[in-house]
C-alpha cells in the first residue's frame, strides 16, 4: 500500500509563521497575530516600512549590498542582497526589522512575504537600493506582516507586543519609542466565514460556534489514510485564528452535484479528487472534491462573492501533514499548516490511491 507522501518542510501557516521554536509560544502569537490585524493593504504596508527602515537605518548604503550569484529574471546583473544584522554577533535579531527566519536578509525576506514563488526581478527603489520582485499574479493575496516584540523569546513574560511608529522607524510600546525590539513573527489572515463547519467529535460545528466553545476535540485524517482508503482518526485543537476587525473578504462559494457547498477565501487549501492540495482559486467546473468517506463529488458551480465580517482558520496539534487535513463542510481540506505553496506542498499529491501490489 502506497502512504502518503511527506515533502519539506512546513514553514508558514494561516495567521502566523514562527520565528520562536518554543512549542508555548505559538498560541501566544496567534494571539498577538490577532490584535494586530492587518488588511492586505496595511500588511503591504507595514512590510515596505520594514525594508525602507532595514536599509536606511541598519544597512545604510546601497553600495553595502553583495552579489547572490543568482541572475535577476530581468536581466541587468545578479540579484543584489543586503543582510542587516550579522547573525553571528546578534542571532536573535535586537532591533532587526527582518527576522531571523529570513536570515536578516532584506529583499529575500520583503520578497518572501509579499509574493509566493515565482522568477525574481530586481529594480533600483527610490533610495538606490536594488529591491528584488515577482509576478504580479505570483502575488499574496494575503501578505504575511512581522510582528514586534519587546524579547526574543515570545514566551518570556516579560514580552510585550510593540506597534511600529506610522510616520518614523521606530517601535513604539504604549506610544513611546521602544529602546530595543525584536521580529516575534510573521502574520496573516484566516480563511472561513464564520458559519463554516469543521468537524469534531460528535458531530459538525460551526468554526465560529467551535471557537466561541473552545471546542479541543477536533477529528482529522489518520497518519494511514490513501485516497482510496480514508479514514478519520480522533486530534486535539492547538488554536484558532481569528481577525479582530471585520474586513471584505472575497470568497469562493463552491457547489458540489452532490449538493455540497463550501465557502472559503481564495487561497485555500483542498484536496481534489486526484489526491491533490490545491487552492481554491484553481478548481474550475468540473473538477472534484473528496469527501470524508473518500467518495468525489463533482463541482458544478463557483462563484466569487464577498464577505465583510471576520474570517477564521484552526490548526491541529499534530505535525505530520496528513493529520492536518481537516473535514469542512463534508470535504477534505488543509488545516492552516498548508497555507502557502511556496513551502513546496500546494500542487502536490498528498493521498496516493490505494494500489494493490501485483507480484
Amino acid at each position: 500500500m502506497n502512504k502518503i507522501q511527506i515533502l519539506g518542510a512546513m514553514a508558514v501557516v494561516a495567521g502566523v509563521s514562527l520565528v520562536s521554536t518554543e512549542a508555548e509560544a505559538q498560541p501566544i502569537l496567534l494571539q498577538r497575530c490577532s490584535a494586530d490585524n492587518l488588511d492586505p493593504a496595511q500588511a503591504l504596508a507595514r512590510i515596505e516600512w520594514a525594508r525602507k527602515c532595514a536599509l536606511t537605518q541598519r544597512v545604510g548604503s546601497p553600495g553595502a549590498g553583495f552579489d547572490t550569484g543568482i541572475p535577476a529574471a530581468n536581466g541587468g546583473g545578479n540579484l543584489i542582497e543586503y543582510v542587516e544584522t550579522d547573525s553571528a554577533a546578534n542571532p536573535s535579531g535586537k532591533n532587526a526589522f527582518s527576522g531571523p527566519a529570513y536570515g536578516f536578509e532584506v529583499n529575500y525576506a520583503n520578497v518572501n512575504t509579499t509574493f509566493l514563488s515565482g522568477a525574481t526581478s530586481q529594480n533600483p527603489d527610490p533610495n538606490g537600493f536594488q529591491k528584488w520582485s515577482r509576478p504580479a499574479n505570483r502575488a499574496r493575496a494575503r501578505p504575511l506582516y512581522p510582528t514586534f516584540g519587546t524579547t526574543a523569546n515570545l514566551a518570556d513574560a516579560n514580552n510585550f507586543q510593540l506597534i511600529p511608529s506610522a510616520t518614523s522607524c521606530q517601535v513604539l510600546n504604549g506610544g513611546a519609542p521602544a529602546a530595543t525590539f525584536y521580529v516575534n513573527g510573521y502574520c496573516e489572515a484566516s480563511c472561513y466565514s464564520g458559519d463554516q463547519t469543521v468537524l469534531f467529535e460528535g458531530g459538525e460545528m460551526p468554526i465560529l460556534d467551535a471557537l466561541n466553545s473552545r471546542r479541543e476535540d477536533l477529528v482529522t485524517l489518520s497518519p494511514e489514510s490513501t485516497l482510496d482508503n480514508v479514514r478519520l482518526a480522533k486530534n486535539k485543537t492547538y488554536g484558532y485564528t481569528v481577525e479582530t476587525r471585520d474586513t471584505t473578504h472575497e470568497l469562493f462559494a463552491i457547489s458540489t452535484a452532490g449538493g455540497g457547498s463550501l465557502n472559503v477565501t481564495d487561497e485555500h487549501p483542498i484536496i481534489n479528487g486526484d489526491g491533490r492540495m490545491v487552492q481554491a482559486k484553481t478548481l474550475k467546473i468540473g473538477d472534484e472534491l473528496v469527501r470524508a468517506d473518500g467518495s468525489r463529488d463533482p463541482i458544478v458551480g463557483i462563484e466569487r462573492v464577498k464577505h465583510f465580517g471576520k474570517v477564521y482558520n484552526i490548526r491541529p496539534v499534530s505535525e505530520d501533514l496528513v493529520s492536518n487535513v481537516l473535514v469542512a463542510q463534508g470535504f477534505l481540506v488543509g488545516s492552516s499548516r498548508f497555507q502557502n505553496d511556496d513551502v513546496g506542498y500546494i500542487n502536490r499529491i498528498i493521498l496516493y490511491s490505494d494500489v494493490p501490489h501485483i507480484p
